[in-house]
């Protein structure tokens, strides 16, 4: 928390929203993925203090609206989640917490800044991982998946081995692994041994059980039908049975 100034500035600064960087659609997939299946996680989990920022600017100086970073991702545990939410910036003297992960999802247009400016701001920011996806399988950056861990204030690479037919890396912050799964990143929580949940998975649980419970009120249909007829049977069988008493009865 070194980067924070103490002390509200003496005027009124403006600290712009952004970015405003055009990107294609495949980096905006993979960018919600990833972020609805963090806040899903940490939402029925009840982290409550987490926060998982989506491209939205950084501000880690106060007064010096000039000293911002963008991360696509990035996570920061023990905030102060009514100073932040709804806002469209995150500023760490506000939000009580630096963002211990970033993450960059490079497009012809960021992957230059991914690798040699983000690096600089993310240190002096105090991030402690930061990581990049090549969305194209390593067309940009020469891999899917690269991690960097900040040591005695420099970055060391975090190993990231081939798994199956992707590869995997694990944050340490998050205690997650990073799974790169052509042709997107997945989430695997370590202690909990299971995937996160996307927007895609989420939707398909979803269509799962809408399924499940048509043919589960299917079912309740067909045995309330089959109840059904097989009380009219008996009342049926009833009645005939008490006719042919009242015949017999009334025979000489």
């Amino acid at each position: 928390m070194s980067s924070i100034v103490a002390g509200p500035p003496e005027v009124e600064i403006n600290y712009p929203e952004g970015p405003r960087v055009p990107e294609g659609d495949l980096q905006t997939r993979r960018r919600m993925e990833l972020v609805l299946a963090l806040r899903d996680w940490y939402g029925r989990r009840g982290v409550e203090d987490a926060w998982v920022c989506c491209d939205i600017n950084v501000y880690y100086r106060e007064g010096h609206p000039r000293v911002v970073v963008a991360p696509d991702i990035a996570v920061a545990f023990g905030v102060e989640v009514a100073a932040v939410k709804g806002k469209s910036t995150y500023k760490v003297w506000e939000a009580g917490a630096v963002p211990c992960f970033a993450l960059e999802i490079a497009s012809p247009n960021t992957r230059r800044t991914d690798l040699h400016v983000k690096p600089s701001k993310y240190a002096e920011l105090g991030v402690d991982e930061y990581w990049r996806l090549d969305p194209t399988g390593g067309e940009l950056l020469g891999a899917p998946l690269e991690g960097e861990r900040r040591r005695s204030g420099r970055w060391a690479p975090i190993e990231v081995a081939p798994d199956g037919e992707g590869l995997r890396g694990r944050s340490r912050v998050l205690g997650l692994d990073l799974c790169w799964r052509p042709p997107k990143l997945q989430l695997w929580d370590i202690a909990a041994g299971a995937w996160l949940l996307d927007n895609d998975d989420q939707i398909a649980r979803a269509v799962a059980a809408e399924a499940r419970a048509a043919e589960e009120a299917t079912r309740a249909a067909e045995q309330t039908a089959r109840a059904d007829a097989e009380a009219s049977a008996r009342r049926a069988a009833e009645a005939e049975l008490a006719a042919l008493r009242v015949r017999l009865s009334d025979s000489p």
